[in-house]
C-alpha cells in the first residue's frame, strides 16, 4: 500500500480512478493481464499479478462493494467542489461555498484564493476526514504467509488476498498492539494459540497461523547492552541506513531483507540484525519505497521516536506523514522543518531541503537528514534532485561542510502520474507527463552537490536493485541505463578528487 493513500480523500481517489479500473479489466480479460506480468517493459503497468485466481478476485470485488460505494460517496463530493463548485468563484466572497458543500465534505474542509484572489482552492481539516465514516478500521488486514524466495506479485497494482493455502488474511487493525506482540516474537505455543484467538482464527485457520512460527521457550534473561562507544554505521539496502553513536540508536527509511528462506539472509542486513531498541526512525518522504507499511508495522514495537518532514497536511497530494504513522500506532511522532535542528540523545539531527523528484506537485512533506555524530556529519538526501544548482552552495553557508552523503541517482524516474495519476483533476497530456518525472539527481546534478559539501565520502544507493524491494519498485536496469552511467561517473568524479565513493548493493559496513 502506498502511503498517499492513508488519507480517505486520496484513498477515495485511488480506489475510483485506479483500483477499481484495474480489477474490472482484470476481470474482463485476465490473460491479458497474465501475458502483460510476463513481459519486463510491462513492470509496474496496472496489470493485476495474480492472473491464476479470478475466481478469488471477483468474489473480493463483490463482497467489497459497500466499501468502495461509501469511498466512491466521498470522490463525488471531492469531484463537486473541484469541477462545479469552486470554478464558479472568481473573487467575491466565498462564504456562500460552505452552504454549498456536499455532505461528505461539509464541516470538513476550508475554501480560500490564491495570492491572485481569483482562483479558489480549498484544503481538507485533516483530524476530521479521520474521524469521518470515510476513515474505518475494520476495513484493515493483514496478510501473513511463508516469504521463500524474494519474488512477489507487485504490491501496488495486486490485491492482497489469500491466494493458497499458505497464505492467512486477518482482519485486524493496522495500529493494533497485537501486531507489536506478533512481530516482537519469541512466542510459546499457547501464547501463539492465544494470539489467534485474538484474532478470531479457529480450526485449520489458527493451526495455519501457529505454523508460520516456531515455538519457543521463555526468553532468557538478555545479555547486557552494548558498551555506550560501540560504533556502527551499516548500509541496510535501498535507502536505509542503521547507525549507533554513543549508545543512541537510527534508522533512515526503513527497508531491510527478509531472511529464514534459501538466499534470504545471504550478504543482507535483515530485520533480525536491527537491535531491540532504535531510538530514532528517521523517513525522508511518503513514496512507498522509503516508508515501507509492511516493515514499519514489522518494526514499530522497536522504535522510541519517528522523525519526519513538516507537510501541508491539506491535499490531496500532501497527506502528513505524521498522521498517517499517529494511525500505524506510533506515538511518538515529531514534525521537522528545513533548518530545525533536533536533539537526539548523543547526536543532533538536521533538516535539509529537498527538490524535485515530486512532478512539481505542491508537496511539503519531504527532506533531506543530517544527523551530527560529534565532529562528523552525514547528509541523507534521499531522491532529491538537485534542479535549483545554488541551493546546496547556500545550504553549506548554513551547515558547513559533509563528511559523508547518502544519495539516490534515478536520474530518469517514472512519469508522475505512476504515483500521482489518480489525484489529478484531470489526466496531463502524454507529453507533459512525461516531461514531469519522479527523477533523482543525474550526474551534473549530483556532482554539484558534492562540490558544494565537500564530503569525504560519497555512497549512491542502490536504487531498487535488491531483489527483494521489487514488490513496490519496478525497475529492471543493465549497464546502459542512465541511473548506471550516471552513478559510475559520480563515483569516477568523487574518486578524482581524493575521496571514497561506491554505489552500494546488499549489506555494507561502513565507516562512521
Amino acid at each position: 500500500m502506498s502511503t498517499l493513500r492513508g488519507k480517505p480523500p486520496t484513498l477515495a481517489r485511488f480506489n475510483h480512478n485506479r483500483f477499481a479500473r484495474i480489477v474490472e479489466s482484470y476481470l474482463a480479460d485476465p490473460q491479458v493481464h497474465a501475458a502483460a506480468v510476463r513481459q519486463r517493459r510491462m513492470h509496474g503497468g496496472p496489470w493485476i499479478h495474480a492472473h491464476e485466481h479470478r475466481d478469488a478476485i471477483e468474489a473480493w470485488y463483490r463482497d467489497t462493494a459497500p466499501q468502495r460505494a461509501r469511498l466512491d460517496e466521498l470522490f463525488e463530493a471531492i469531484r463537486r467542489l473541484e469541477e462545479d463548485i469552486l470554478p464558479r468563484h472568481h473573487g467575491e466572497c466565498l462564504d456562500p461555498v460552505y452552504q454549498e458543500l456536499p455532505p461528505a465534505l461539509a464541516g470538513r474542509v476550508e475554501v480560500f484564493y490564491g495570492r491572485d484572489n481569483r482562483t479558489a482552492d480549498y484544503r481538507f481539516i485533516e483530524p476530521l476526514m479521520y474521524a469521518s465514516e470515510y476513515y474505518d478500521e475494520s476495513w484493515q488486514q493483514v496478510r501473513f504467509r511463508p516469504i521463500t524466495e524474494d519474488a512477489r506479485e507487485f504490491a501496488l497494482t495486486t490485491p492482497m488476498l489469500e491466494y493458497g493455502p499458505e497464505q492467512l488474511l486477518v482482519d485486524v487493525p493496522l495500529n493494533s498492539p497485537l501486531l507489536d506482540t506478533v512481530f516482537r516474537g519469541g512466542l510459546t505455543g499457547a501464547e501463539l494459540d492465544d494470539l489467534a484467538a485474538r484474532f478470531g482464527l479457529q480450526g485449520e485457520r489458527a493451526a495455519r497461523f501457529a505454523s508460520y512460527f516456531e515455538p519457543t521457550p521463555p526468553p532468557a534473561p538478555e545479555p547486557a547492552a552494548s558498551p555506550v562507544g560501540d560504533d556502527v554505521l551499516e548500509y541496510v539496502g535501498h535507502a536505509c541506513v542503521f547507525a549507533r553513536y554513543r549508545g543512541t540508536t537510527f534508522l533512515v527509511d526503513p527497508a531491510p531483507s527478509y531472511g529464514g528462506y534459501p538466499g534470504g539472509a545471504e550478504n543482507r542486513f535483515t530485520s533480525a540484525d536491527l537491535p531491540e531498541r532504535i531510538d530514532h526512525l528517521l523517513i525522508t518522504h511518503n513514496h512507498q519505497d522509503h516508508m515501507l507499511f509492511e516493515t514499519l508495522l514489522r518494526i514499530r514495537h522497536r522504535i522510541g521516536r519517528v522523525l519526519v518532514p513538516k507537510s501541508t497536511n491539506a491535499s490531496l497530494v500532501d497527506p502528513g506523514l505524521g498522521g498517517i504513522l499517529r494511525r500505524l500506532g506510533f506515538t511518538n511522532v515529531v514534525e521537522i522543518d528545513d533548518l530545525e535542528t533536533m536533539s537526539c540523545g548523543s547526536a543532533e539531527v538536521v533538516a535539509l531541503p529537498f527538490l524535485g523528484e515530486h512532478g512539481d506537485l505542491r508537496i511539503r512533506s519531504k527532506t533531506g537528514w543530517l544527523p551530527r555524530f560529534g565532529e562528523r556529519s552525514m547528509l541523507f538526501a534521499a531522491d532529491s534532485t538537485n534542479i535549483s544548482p545554488t541551493m546546496y552552495t547556500k545550504v553549506a553557508e548554513v551547515i558547513g561542510s559533509v563528511d559523508t552523503v547518502f544519495i539516490g541517482m534515478e536520474s530518469i524516474g517514472a512519469a508522475a502520474s505512476w504515483i500521482y495519476g489518480p489525484l489529478y483533476g484531470e489526466p496531463l497530456d502524454r507529453r507533459t507527463d512525461q516531461s514531469r518525472r519522479l527523477n533523482g539527481s543525474n550526474f551534473p546534478q549530483a556532482r554539484e552537490i558534492v562540490d558544494a559539501l565537500e564530503p569525504d565520502a560519497v555512497y549512491v544507493y542502490a536504487m531498487g536493485l535488491e531483489p527483494w524491494m521489487g514488490i513496490v519498485m519496478a525497475i529492471d536496469y543493465d549497464e546502459s541505463h542512465p541511473a548506471i552511467v550516471d552513478s559510475d561517473l559520480l563515483v569516477r568524479h568523487v574518486q578524482d578528487k581524493g575521496g571514497t565513493a561506491e554505489r552500494l548493493h546488499l549489506r555494507r559496513t561502513l565507516r562512521l
